[in-house]
């Protein structure tokens, strides 16, 4: 099977070889657990490798973005098949405009148009928190599903940041997403002790891949992320 690596030490053997290709995942989490910096660092290091990604950032400014990828170590954005939609900009240009607009539909559109055009492969979308938050949603079940749907007609790969509220005691989206969603990968922060707190990583499912099911400790050293195994103490 054709799969996509994550690129993050020992994580891809632990997944099956990887994602499988055209698989739509929820990277989900609570706030603080590097959701953005894993996402689009599996972007990054695959665009490395030759292919062609979108990430769509709603909220975080392309700048502001850019400046916190290049202090984890992924240089030379400028001059990556890695192309930035910064939703955040196109909103304040059209203020005007924003209650008027339902960006579940805009995206969808938009996405569709520069999959055609540029042919990317890998499309992250940061995050359905704030897209929800932007769009009107009257059956979140059924149009979620037909979202879901579209972004697997596409013949790419789909990470989609999902925020997890703090001290929530299930799920994984605001609407049943992981339901929907062919993988989900969960971020937590475990503590260790009394004083200290370890940065793990979970896979919960992964559909067509036969993966381990417990934690990782998750850490960058240098310019990657690896796993190693979780301190129990």
């Amino acid at each position: 099977m054709d799969r996509v690596k994550t690129f993050v030490e020992g994580f891809d053997e632990a997944l099956g070889g990887g994602i499988p290709r055209g698989s739509v995942v929820l990277v989900a989490g609570t706030p603080g657990t590097m959701k953005t910096a894993l996402t689009f660092s599996i972007l990054y290091e695959n665009v490395k490798a030759g292919s062609r990604a979108l990430y769509i950032s709603l909220e975080e400014s392309q700048e502001d973005l850019r400046a916190s990828m290049t202090e984890l170590g992924m240089a030379g954005l400028e001059d990556m098949e890695l192309y930035i939609l910064d939703i955040g900009r196109i909103r304040l240009e059209h203020k005007d405009e924003e209650l008027a607009k339902n960006w579940l539909d805009v995206l969808q559109k938009y996405i569709e148009q520069r999959v055609r055009v540029n042919g990317f492969d890998l499309i992250a979308v940061d995050s359905l928190e704030a897209l929800y938050s932007l769009s009107r949603i009257d059956n979140p079940r059924r149009e979620l599903f037909h979202f879901f749907g579209f972004l697997r007609s596409l013949n790419a790969t789909s990470l989609l940041i999902s925020e997890v509220p703090s001290g929530s005691a299930g799920g994984f989206g605001r609407y049943d997403e992981e339901f929907l969603a062919d993988g989900i990968l969960h971020l937590k922060q475990a503590p260790i002790g009394d004083t200290d707190v370890q940065l793990r990583i979970r896979c919960v499912k992964m559909r067509r891949s036969k993966h381990e099911h417990g934690d990782f400790a998750l850490v960058r050293t240098g310019d990657k992320f690896q796993i190693t195994r979780v301190i129990s103490k």
